[in-house]
């Protein structure tokens, strides 16, 4: 029995590193949707990768994406931000977080890109992660009562 449960463990974590490793950085909830594993399952093996330095978990805001190392990290976030610039540029002024996720949704390109990372659906974890992005990109927003909007500033380059 306990020999089972070490092959399906070792199994496991060798389907997350690959899963992790193919995306670059992906975010828990899309982890497990692929993967259809549970939250604490996922939890564990995710813990056990990092702590054999396989993965490590980079911020954006609250929410965590697991990373194969920094410079991937780095990779995914430029690539996520120059994308939400190409969405948002030209289109719209100002912009909410909700707003860009559905701009986001609508573009094909963005779609494919956002959705090897993050998911697309309007929670409080996707929204985060937007809005972490949108402030790198346009900078501090400005505030509401309920929700941040950002100035939507694009540069035209030489």
């Amino acid at each position: 029995m306990q020999r089972r449960t070490a092959v399906r463990k070792a199994l496991l974590r060798e389907m997350v590193h690959r899963e992790v490793s193919e995306a670059g950085c992906a975010a828990f909830s899309v982890l497990m949707e692929r993967l259809h594993v549970k939250h604490n399952e996922l939890s564990y093996v995710l813990d056990r990768l990092k702590e054999e330095g396989r993965v490590e978990s980079i911020y954006l805001g609250r929410i965590a994406l697991w990373c194969t190392n920094r410079a991937a990290a780095e990779e995914v976030l430029v690539a996520l931000m120059e994308t939400l610039k190409k969405v948002l540029c030209g289109r719209v002024k100002f912009a909410t977080p909700k707003e860009a996720l559905q701009l986001i949704a609508k573009d094909k390109e963005a779609q494919r890109l956002f959705s090897r990372h993050t998911t697309l659906r309007s929670n409080p974890a996707t929204v985060q992660v937007i809005d972490t992005l949108m402030q790198q990109a346009f900078g501090q927003p400005i505030r509401t009562s309920r929700e941040h909007i950002y100035y939507v500033v694009c540069r035209k380059t030489a």
